[in-house]
């Protein structure tokens, strides 16, 4: 089935179960709404790659309805059109002002609606890959501020990929797991350089900003479809399995087994390197103070051996630093 959602808004029209068949037999997931709250709540749920809105509706207007799904953050990228079989003059301009992306009277055919639909969806994947790019590049310049920190999240995405491999995971699941290493921390742009570069320990303070980057990360990639299945990485990567970590105190395997590999990847990292305010310590110290966590009840104990096994077996992570233990959870 083609991955693409459509939302197919109409009460009315005497061709909503012809638009609706028609789209399914192109391979369409299509969903429908007939008014404009259920309408609001399909598409903040479903974040469909497209809105097919026809005037009508029994309790808002078209442009009125336009308006309010953009009011959301999270659809933004998401291309509306408005359908009106008997337009006005300036009604094109007034969905323009809305936020729609294209404005349609009556369509000659389905054939030539399918053609609009195709283009509109082909936009929509090229902006978001764009969008993409940019995040990722965002994320590369937050590290980049540092030379102690340049290249963590390269880093991490070889550790985290040989676990991910130690468990079999299928290789959709490992191509998440790197974009969301490259991604974890893209949220520490929010967080003033003052703080994020401090040579010394926080304030609490200071720690309950840096403590926001994994929220803020999550408003950062949610607008765009190609990384929404990488959010429970960036949201859940300091939670730990006593439910004593952030944003939202998981517990268990409640946390996202992505969060829990990309954890452990992240503070080896953190341990291995130096840091304005510690030495790093040795890769068998490191892994020992993984392990000690692990007894504390805050990291996966099961992943943390097999990491240490992957590197006390392998030769795929060289010590980058020297040594002496500090706060890692920012």
């Amino acid at each position: 089935m083609n991955s693409a959602i459509l939302l197919l808004v109409d009460a009315v029209s005497e061709s909503r179960d012809s638009w609706k068949s028609f789209l399914q037999n192109q391979s369409y997931q299509v969903f429908t709404a007939e008014d404009g709250e259920s309408a609001l709540q399909e598409c903040a749920q479903l974040q469909p790659d497209l809105v097919l809105l026809h005037d009508g509706l029994p309790d808002l207007g078209c442009f009125d309805l336009c308006r309010r799904m953009k009011g959301n953050p999270l659809n933004q990228h998401i291309p509306i059109v408005l359908i009106k079989p008997s337009p006005e003059p300036e009604d094109a301009v007034r969905g323009r002002d809305a936020g729609a992306a294209d404005f349609w009277g009556t369509c000659e055919s389905l054939g030539e609606a399918l053609s609009r639909v195709q283009s509109l969806l082909r936009l929509k994947k090229y902006i978001d890959e764009q969008a993409k790019s940019v995040v990722l590049s965002l994320a590369r310049s937050i590290e980049a501020k540092s030379p102690l920190t340049n290249g963590h999240s390269d880093r991490i995405v070889d550790y985290a990929v040989h676990l991910g491999k130690s468990l079999e995971l299928p290789e959709a699941d490992l191509q998440d797991l790197r974009i969301a290493c490259l991604l974890h921390d893209v949220g520490k742009v929010a967080v003033p350089d003052e703080i994020l570069l401090k040579p010394g320990p926080l304030t609490v303070e200071e720690m309950k900003i840096v403590r926001q980057h994994p929220a803020v990360g999550v408003s950062i990639c949610a607008p765009l479809k190609s990384l929404r299945r990488i959010l429970p990485g960036i949201r859940h990567h300091h939670e730990r399995m006593d439910g004593s970590g952030y944003p939202d105190g998981l517990r268990g395997e409640e946390i996202p087994l992505m969060a829990r590999i990309l954890q452990i990847a992240d503070i080896y990292d953190a341990l291995v390197t130096d840091r304005p305010y510690r030495d790093a310590l040795s890769s068998e110290n490191a892994l020992e103070t993984l392990s000690r966590e692990a007894a504390y009840g805050w990291l996966d104990a099961s992943l943390v051996w097999k990491f240490s096994r992957i590197c006390r077996e392998g030769e795929y992570f060289p010590v980058r630093g020297r040594t002496m233990l500090a706060s890692y959870y920012a």
